[in-house]
């Protein structure tokens, strides 16, 4: 040994060494070309750093027995070193690889061992590096600073004893990236895109960074390692494709292998991140990343149904308005991608789309857990008030099944017309999800199709999610028992397309009836459009009434429905063409109707042929107004049916020429319809161009009338004096303390009689029955005709009455505008009303006359009978009395008493207001009164002639008043009085008195006189 050996090749288990030479002198001299470690590389043998906790006792058993060492290459892997070692001298070593070695130097004596490395360059870091060892208590301390590009300058601080190792890290300013720290460790490549790539920063302050291991089992490091950080105006995308988190501030703690990131007042996508943070679990086979949102202030919108779905969670809603409070865990296997999620959505009151379908909601819970999506207690609210229900759910992602419950307690899809028949029994919907197709599952249902029950059997139908289309085939529905029929309808929602064919079978609402056996519509909608179309031609009844409805389309867009010239046929009566717009918002519109055509004769004379009206709807409250203004009309509706008033009824005359020709302009109408009965109820006023009905003398202008309608039978009630009566067979009219104006009557029938043929109604054949109690037919004022019973029947243009007055009867007959009458036994009430100005007692009256209306003549007779009160007698009895010379005739009991009046008899004729009379005879015990006159009604005028006779003349013969008194033959007396002046105050005088007494003054002086004229010659007696 002491001279030493050399040993070319040597291999001691693993380890090779080359050229080895050894000498002992006192100590060991050690030398070696190479030593070669890369044997002990074993990537199958976990990591260790064992081997360094024997190194304190290796280099003191160096320093107490090794003179020297010389090692010139010592090699592990890519790594060479160099070794140089005198005792008592400071020894060198250098490190590297084979193109870049770096120098250093050590000491060791018998306390310490220590190792500086000045700068050495290793991987992408320039490192300096100082070891020491205290080789009595084994204890290890180093020092090692690293620079890396863009990083400040790092220290890493090393210390141990024989069992354990503590590390901790410095950084001397913050750091800007960690991607240089990155590279240099060679992280797993799945790992580093999350630490480098999705982290960004302004700056990163390292607060602390320690932590201790065991010397076998170095993996404990990333449990103990312990680090504080913070990073300023950071951002961190946790899905690739989306925006990061950004956070002016951001925490990270690392704990137990695990990273935790805490964003401080952050934002994904301006939402607040609140409670959210990210937890980096590298202690997993696979490490794991678990995102954890938790934030009362989120919103269900795209960026987060987007990030959701890249992570395979699928929500079926997207919330346009309203928050959202999510307690979300995303775990995410870094290795794989694999994401699992956890978590809750309550939205607050929100506007959400679910697929396209518009929707808003309250309360609701959506529960999220891995493949499994569950939404509970959703209040969701479609449209304006259009639909309210429950809705919860299920759905598993993986097998792609689900069910969603639809609880529909309020569905009005159209406001006012249909809505749920019941509130407590909802329209229940159960959409079913299955990978074979979606189908949808309607139960029975009741509806309120305006006020009347509409039920809906229940059906099944497939639905296609992603085009939102769905079709239904021949679901029956029957409305009220009365209306039956089928519905086939296909909705595809992505091209807004809805077609829909409803067949009616059977028809029947009130009085509205499908007079065939099926009645098609169809529906399209498209561009935000409604197109309704009926094909055919169809029959309809309303009353009983046939009613033809042409083929016809109308058009829905917004809220406006448009339809054009939908023409009718009523019956046989018209026939006419709609025209109009309704606004569904505002429930109004405007109607036309035209080119509307009589039928029926009934018609004709009613409504001019083409003739067109304008109508205005108002539907925005009930009742529903429909106004026309042009004749002041307004329809309405009513609880039992509706009602129309005419506030003028002269706008009407101008359309009607029934109206026009019976000159009825002047007025209002308000008329009434009860559906249940099947009533009209009428009222109105109206002013009369002939006064027919006359009440106290006075002819009435003004008339009040209401009656009503039904089963064909019409009552008519005017002034609260007269009943009409209107039958299939006839009309009736009763009468009661009225008079009826004769002369207005035959101007009345006058007029229309030439106008005959303008109606070819049936009214114009039906008889009119007139019946009166106490009533009378008024000549003219104080001329009156009155009766007990009168009974008329006009048919046609023939007019035929009879009438009775106590014991009187009487005829009436009018043809052709000729009329004649006759009547006998008539008392003296009856003579006193038909002779103005007149008064009589006792005894019978009889006439007859005969001519047109304006030219007459006829006779009358009375008989037995006391003339008390005559203005024509009174005042020529009232001259003879006034009158010496003719007071043979006087009669002084006329006043008291009256004239008796054996008979009294005349010959008339009337032209246009004038009567003569050519043969007026009046036989009196006391006196006879013949003559001829005229009376000018027109002008009030009388002028006639009267011959007074008396048969005294035997006994008054000797009175001498010859020359004032003329002697008959016949031995009687007679004078002649002439008539004029009033009618009602005629003037009296004679053309034989040559003084006709017309003062008091000249009444006394002949009263005086008259004794002593016996006495003068007969020249002085003149």
């Amino acid at each position: 040994m002491l001279e030493g050996f050399s040993i070319d090749h040597l291999k001691l288990g693993k380890v090779k060494v080359e050229k080895l030479y050894l000498k002992w002198d006192n100590s060991l001299q050690i030398k070696a070309s190479k030593i070669d470690l890369s044997g002990l590389k074993n990537s199958d043998e976990p990591f260790t750093l064992k081997p360094l906790s024997k190194l304190p006792r290796y280099i003191r058993w160096t320093e107490k027995w090794v003179e020297s060492i010389q090692i010139d290459i010592i090699k592990y892997d890519d790594n060479v070193a160099s070794l140089f070692y005198r005792k008592g001298e400071v020894g060198t070593l250098s490190v590297g690889d084979e193109s870049n070695r770096t120098q250093g130097t050590f000491e060791l004596n018998e306390r310490d061992f220590a190792v500086t490395l000045p700068s050495y360059a290793l991987k992408n870091g320039i490192f300096s590096t100082k070891l020491h060892i205290n080789l009595l208590n084994q204890h290890l301390n180093a020092a090692i600073m690293a620079n890396f590009p863009q990083t400040p300058r790092l220290t890493l601080n090393i210390s141990g004893d024989s069992d354990l190792l503590s590390f901790s890290l410095f950084a001397d300013n913050s750091l800007t990236t960690l991607k240089p720290l990155i590279d240099f460790f060679n992280l797993d490549p799945e790992i580093t895109p999350w630490i480098v790539d999705y982290a960004k920063a302004s700056s990163l302050h390292l607060k602390r960074l320690h932590g201790t291991c065991h010397y076998d089992t170095p993996e404990e490091l990333i449990e103990t390692l312990t680090a504080d950080a913070t990073v300023i105006d950071a951002s961190y995308t946790f899905a690739q494709g989306f925006e990061p988190i950004r956070s002016p501030q951001i925490d990270l703690n690392f704990r137990k292998g695990k990273l935790y990131i805490f964003p401080k007042n952050g934002t994904f996508y301006t939402l607040p991140t609140e409670q959210s943070h990210v937890i980096i679990d590298f202690m997993t086979p696979h490490t794991m990343l678990d995102a954890y949102i938790r934030t009362q202030h989120a919103k269900l919108n795209d960026p987060i149904l987007s990030l959701l779905t890249f992570y395979d969670i699928h929500l079926p809603i997207k919330q346009q308005k309203g928050e959202c409070a999510v307690d979300l865990n995303l775990s995410i296997n870094l290795h794989s991608l694999d994401t699992t999620g956890k978590g809750e959505f309550i939205p607050t009151a929100s506007e959400i789309l679910l697929d396209k379908i518009l929707l808003n909601t309250e309360n609701g819970i959506v529960k999220v857990n891995r493949n499994h999506v569950t939404f509970e207690n959703f209040i969701a609210h479609y449209g304006n008030d259009v639909a309210h229900a429950n809705v919860t759910g299920e759905y598993d992602t993986k097998k792609e099944r689900g069910v969603v419950s639809i609880n529909a307690y309020a569905v009005s899809p159209v406001k006012g017309s249909l809505s749920l028949f019941d509130s407590k029994e909802p329209l229940r919907v159960a959409y079913v999800i299955a990978p074979d197709g979606d189908t949808l599952n309607v139960e029975k249902s009741h509806w309120n199709l305006l006020g009347e029950k509409l039920t809906i059997e229940g059906f099944r139908a497939p639905f296609d999610y992603h085009r939102a289309y769905t079709a239904i085939n021949s679901v029956p529905f029957i409305l009220s028992d009365s209306v039956k029929g089928k519905i086939n309808a296909a909705f595809d929602g992505t091209k807004k397309l809805s077609d829909i064919k409803v067949r009616l079978n059977e028809f029947k609402l009130g009085e509205v009836k499908l007079n065939q056996s099926q009645f098609d519509v169809d529906l399209h909608y498209s561009d935000e459009m409604l197109k309704l179309r009926i094909s055919s031609a169809s029959a309809w009844s309303i009353h009983q009434l046939p009613l033809l409805v042409s083929p016809f389309s109308a058009i829905l867009k917004n809220d406006l429905i448009t339809f054009d010239q939908i023409e009718t046929v009523l019956g046989d009566l018209f026939k006419g063409n709609f025209t109009g717009t309704y606004r569904m918002n505002t429930h109004k519109g405007t109607i036309r109707l035209s080119n509307m055509i009589p039928i029926s004769p009934k018609l004709t004379p009613i409504i001019e042929s083409k003739e067109s009206i304008n109508l205005i709807v108002d539907a925005t409250s009930d009742p529903i107004q429909i106004d026309a203004p042009e004749l002041k009309a307004h329809f309405s509706t009513i609880s039992t049916g509706w009602k129309i008033l005419l506030n003028d009824i002269s706008l009407i005359s101008k359309k009607s020429p029934i109206l026009r020709r019976y000159n009825i302009n002047n007025g209002y109408l308000n008329l009434y319809y009860t559906g249940e009965s099947s009533r009209f109820l009428f009222n109105g006023e109206i002013d009369y161009l002939y006064p027919l009905m006359v009440v106290n003398n006075l002819p009435i202008e003004h008339y009040k009338f209401s009656g009503s309608h039904q089963n064909d039978v019409t009552q008519i009630r005017v002034n609260d004096r007269l009943t009409i009566t209107h039958s299939p067979e006839n009309i009736y009219i009763r009468a009661n303390n009225t008079g009826l104006n004769m002369p207005v009557l035959f101007k009345f029938l006058s007029a229309h009689t030439e106008e005959s043929d303008v109606s070819s109604s049936d009214d114009a054949s039906k008889p009119i029955n007139i019946h009166a109690t106490n009533s009378y037919l008024y000549l003219m004022k104080d001329r009156k005709i009155v009766t007990d019973t009168l009974d008329a029947t006009l048919n046609n243009d023939n007019f035929d009455a009879s009438l009775q007055h106590m014991n009187g009867s009487a005829t009436l007959k009018i043809r052709n505008n000729l009329f004649s009458i006759n009547g006998k036994g008539f008392n003296d009430k009856f003579m006193e009303h038909l002779f103005a100005l007149s008064d009589f007692s006792g005894g019978t009256f009889a006439f007859e006359a005969k001519g047109k209306t304006d030219s007459f003549d006829g006779l009358m007779r009375v008989e037995n009978t006391i003339l008390k009160d005559y203005k024509v007698l009174n005042n020529v009895l009232a001259f003879v009395n006034t009158v010496p010379s003719l007071a043979t005739f006087s009669l002084p009991t006329y006043n008291s008493k009256g004239l008796p009046v054996n008979e009294g008899y005349a010959h008339f004729a009337y032209q246009k207001g004038i009567v003569s009379v050519d043969n007026f005879t009046l036989n009196s015990p006391e006196i006879k009164i013949t003559g001829n006159a005229q009376a000018n009604f027109n002008a009030n005028q009388l002028d006639g002639v009267l011959t007074l006779k008396t048969d005294l003349g035997s006994k008054l013969g000797k009175v001498p008043m010859v020359g004032y008194i003329l002697l008959g033959e016949d031995g009687s007396l007679s004078t002649t009085l002439t008539l004029s002046g009033k009618l009602d105050d005629p003037k009296i005088s004679t053309a034989i008195a040559k003084e006709i007494v017309t003062a008091p003054f000249n009444i006394l002086r002949r009263t005086l006189v008259y004794p002593f004229l016996w006495m003068l010659d007969d020249k002085n007696k003149k």
